[in-house]
């Protein structure tokens, strides 16, 4: 129980941490259109399990589009909201006006069984518990 409660403590932590650092991502990027693109395409990969690279976004947001089946026309800005909504992921202006939300706390553990009082033992024997 005690390792089943550390890993739930862990998990929490872990999940606020990502939370976290998916905030301080958003407002080191916001500061730019540049690097707001460069956040959204990064989250977009991230969710698709890819980790890009180079400073060329619309070759990344191209890549997107292939992997997803998606033919959208217009602006970059415009192709890359595409793939976030069929990612079904949150536009970036609600990510940066509000604050991460808490991670949801464990749910508290079950309180274990008593455990049953020791039986007296008699000349190297277990005595018979009553009732038996």
């Amino acid at each position: 129980e005690a390792a089943a409660e550390a890993a739930a403590e862990a998990a929490a932590q872990a999940a606020a941490a990502a939370a976290q650092r998916e905030q301080e991502r958003a407002e080191e990027c916001a500061a730019t259109r540049e690097g707001q693109l460069s956040w959204r395409v990064a989250r977009c990969e991230e969710k698709m399990g890819f980790v890009g690279a180079g400073s060329d976004l619309a070759p990344r947001v191209d890549w997107l589009e292939d992997v997803l089946g998606l033919a959208s026309e217009g602006s970059l800005e415009e192709r890359l909201g595409a793939v976030e909504r069929l990612l079904e992921l949150e536009p970036f202006e609600t990510l940066a006006a509000e604050p991460p939300a808490e991670p949801p706390a464990a749910a508290p553990l079950p309180s274990p069984a008593p455990v049953p009082a020791p039986v007296p033992v008699h000349g190297g024997r277990v005595a018979a518990s009553p009732g038996r």
